[in-house]
């Protein structure tokens, strides 16, 4: 009768590390808490630039608020663990600026590239600050 258990707890011993890390896995998937008040900034031809990014989450679903000088714009996007994806829809105009980053604690940070708007003249208030990709940043506003 012992002989018998012997490959059935040997077999347990074994799985036992796989299911554990399985379990530990699915929580790294979990996606990362974005909601809230963002200052961001990047670097434009014309010098530094910030706007405030107001995000609202519903799982891995990212929608919002996009609000610079020159206005308001609406957010919507996606997170998936840590990386971040978000598209803002630039008012009056046939533009989106494209972000991508990374979200650690209450701070985040990425890439983000202007799509659309016809380039050339780039008369849109330093938003974007020409075609091309461009580095961002962004801190979560406490109390928000």
């Amino acid at each position: 009768m012992i002989k018998r258990l012997y490959p059935i707890a040997f077999t347990f011993l074994l799985a036992a590390p796989l299911l554990l890390a399985q379990d530990s896995q699915s929580n790294d998937s979990q996606p990362a808490n974005i909601g809230g008040a963002w200052q961001i900034s990047w670097q434009a031809r014309n010098g530094s630039q910030q706007a405030t990014m107001q995000i609202q989450q519903d799982g891995s679903k990212l929608s919002g608020t996009f609000q610079d000088a020159s206005g308001s714009s609406s957010v919507t996007g996606s997170i998936a663990g840590n990386n971040v994806s978000l598209s803002v829809q630039i008012q009056g105009r046939p533009m989106t600026l494209a972000f991508t980053g990374t979200i650690d604690g209450d701070k985040m940070s990425g890439t983000f590239q202007p799509q659309g708007g016809g380039g050339g003249g780039d008369s849109r208030g330093g938003r974007g600050g020409g075609q091309g990709t461009h580095t961002w940043s962004g801190v979560r506003q406490q109390g928000n």
